[in-house]
């Protein structure tokens, strides 16, 4: 009986984190040209000492973006 109980959490555990796995997953990850808003929304709502780097992928990424 307590092997089995071990053997189901195991798989209730592995399961949980399947689910979390796909229930987190966004097209706009894999390619960022889907969505480029998601940049600048980024670099205006990061910390002040993370602001410029940001931006700085912002435009970055909008330009290689731009010559697809």
């Amino acid at each position: 009986m307590s092997r089995a109980l071990q053997l189901l959490s195991v798989f209730v555990v592995i399961g949980i984190a399947v689910l979390a796995y796909f229930l987190t997953l966004d097209a706009s990850q894999a390619d960022p040209c889907l969505n480029p808003q998601n940049d600048v929304s980024a670099a205006i709502l990061g910390e002040d000492s993370d602001q410029d780097a940001l931006a700085n992928r912002a435009m970055l990424q909008r330009k290689l973006c731009e010559e697809r």
